[in-house]
């Protein structure tokens, strides 16, 4: 952008690229699920921060910024919303209240959880971070061998424990602990992820063994360890006096929640055919299931961007670069580029094999094993790519800072919605597909040409600048009378949405109401 932009134009523009980045990326997550699809999503806002951000030391993490944003939004991909959505589409008030309630706290989680990781990234010293390259390394390795071999699923299938995601939470307990007694100088990191699975656990037991509280029965209550996963991670922060990245954890708290309760309520009226939905045949017929996803994505990811980007960017002082030559960069690309596309992707030829768009054999070989040797050499490709950057050799890699970012991000998009549009291609004569695929690549052409709009001109910034753990870090007066519109909010899309139809709409589930299901 030019240099002259007004310094709110400028977080203005950074915080459209914000929403506009997460909304597709939320949408490629719809089609992917759980914790790898919102990877995705996470990485582009902690891309699309960093580049907005006009600060040098934050695109010298531009790779770290994707990683922690990928990281922290995965937590909330092992939570089950599906009966939470219907609960919101019956015709019953409590019903409704409680489905409203419950997709605030699933995005708030969703979103509190990916800010306050992603906010590691600009609060924490370079040594700090670095830490966590060899057990996040091992982390991933024991749960790839345990996936490999069925013991995930053994374990998981063996001790039901409410259908919840135990095995993650107590494998990665196992191995930070071993890590830490291992390899005493990253014993911070392992403390830091130790924490968080005992949060998940303390969480799990509390809420639902001992209370009994079962926010979708018969689904999953991931909810619970995410509550006592979010609840460890605001404690670590007190603790560690990081009040800055505190702030940005509790505002995303306050965006993804106002942002699933808002999105659903968007595909009630469309499944209600409100209005001129009713009324005009074009709107009829289309994906509103996608319309509360894209939306959702893009009121967080609004939300969190303006945290970031006005309540943050100028006032917080550059955190500390004390330490060169560690593997984190590396780990952080090889993460994104390969670890991160292999979990989703790899989705495409299971979908296309069993809807049977692709033939069994090829040459007497199965064609699944095509697409691997495909994938393969792919990998290695990117694999000597990111080795040969990091020894300096690569000279396709920008040589600023900033121009590596927008490389990064451009992969990391167009790889996304190119993947998702040719999983989707066979089915794309329904009208709903093509709609939600078409509103991909004209989100994401919006995202790149603000990306490629942006100055590689640092934006100046204030000579007196806040520590992490300064006072002056806190909720203002604004922040808390969100707060105390949520429950207001709740209850009016409650009854409005009671108000659309004399009937339960289409997919409607009961909570507490004794009465047939629809």
């Amino acid at each position: 952008m030019d240099t002259k932009t007004r310094p709110s134009d400028f977080a203005l523009i950074g915080i459209l690229l914000s929403g506009l980045a997460m909304s597709v990326g939320w949408g490629f997550r719809g089609d992917y699920g759980h914790e790898a699809g919102a990877m995705v999503p996470g990485a582009l806002l902690g891309l699309a921060i960093c580049l907005a951000s006009g600060r040098r030391d934050w695109w010298r993490r531009a790779s770290i910024m994707a990683m922690c944003g990928g990281i922290g939004w995965a937590f909330g991909g092992q939570m089950s919303y599906g009966i939470v959505i219907g609960y919101t589409a019956s015709d019953s008030l409590p019903d409704v209240a409680y489905g409203y309630a419950g997709l605030f706290l699933i995005g708030a989680l969703w979103g509190g959880i990916g800010s306050g990781i992603l906010a590691q990234s600009v609060t924490q010293p370079r040594s700090c971070l670095e830490r966590f390259a060899g057990p996040l390394v091992a982390l991933w390795l024991v749960w790839f061998a345990m996936d490999m071999s069925g013991l995930t699923d053994y374990l998981s299938e063996t001790w039901y424990l409410h259908d919840t995601d135990w095995v993650a939470a107590s494998s990665a307990f196992l191995v930070a602990g071993v890590y830490a007694l291992i390899v005493h100088r990253d014993r911070s990191a392992c403390v830091f992820i130790l924490i968080l699975a005992v949060g998940w656990w303390a969480g799990y037991i509390i809420l639902t063994v001992v209370l009994g509280l079962h926010m979708t029965p018969p689904r999953s209550d991931n909810w619970s360890g995410c509550v006592g996963l979010f609840v460890a991670l605001v404690i670590y922060l007190i603790r560690r006096r990081n009040r800055a990245a505190l702030i940005l954890g509790l505002c995303g708290f306050l965006a993804g929640g106002v942002g699933f309760a808002v999105g659903d309520f968007v595909q009630m009226l469309g499944r209600a055919q409100w209005g001129p939905i009713g009324r005009l045949s074009v709107l009829q017929g289309l994906d509103y299931w996608k319309w509360m996803e894209q939306l959702f994505g893009l009121i967080m990811g609004l939300g969190v961007g303006y945290a970031f980007l006005r309540g943050m960017r100028r006032k917080l002082v550059p955190p500390e670069e004390n330490q060169s030559g560690g593997y984190l960069n590396t780990i952080a690309l090889l993460f994104l580029l390969l670890v991160m596309f292999w979990s989703n992707l790899s989705k495409n030829v299971e979908n296309w094999a069993k809807d049977d768009h692709i033939p069994d054999l090829f040459f007497n070989i199965r064609t699944e094993w095509w697409f691997l040797l495909i994938g393969l050499l792919f990998s290695a490709t990117v694999f000597v790519a990111i080795l040969r950057h990091r020894r300096q050799a690569l000279p396709l890699a920008p040589a600023g800072a900033f121009g590596r970012g927008q490389l990064l991000f451009l992969l990391i998009l167009w790889i996304a919605v190119v993947g998702a549009f040719v999983q989707a291609f066979p089915r794309m004569d329904h009208q709903g597909i093509f709609f939600v695929h078409t509103s991909f690549w004209i989100t994401a052409g919006i995202a790149s040409l603000i990306v490629l709009m942006l100055s590689d001109k640092p934006r100046p910034l204030p000579e007196a600048q806040l520590i992490a753990s300064d006072h002056s870090w806190k909720p203002g007066i604004r922040f808390w009378i969100s707060w105390l519109l949520i429950p207001v909010l709740i209850f009016v899309l409650a009854y409005l949405t009671i108000s659309l139809s004399d009937e339960p709409l289409p997919g409607s589930h009961l909570r507490f109401v004794n009465a047939p299901q629809p």
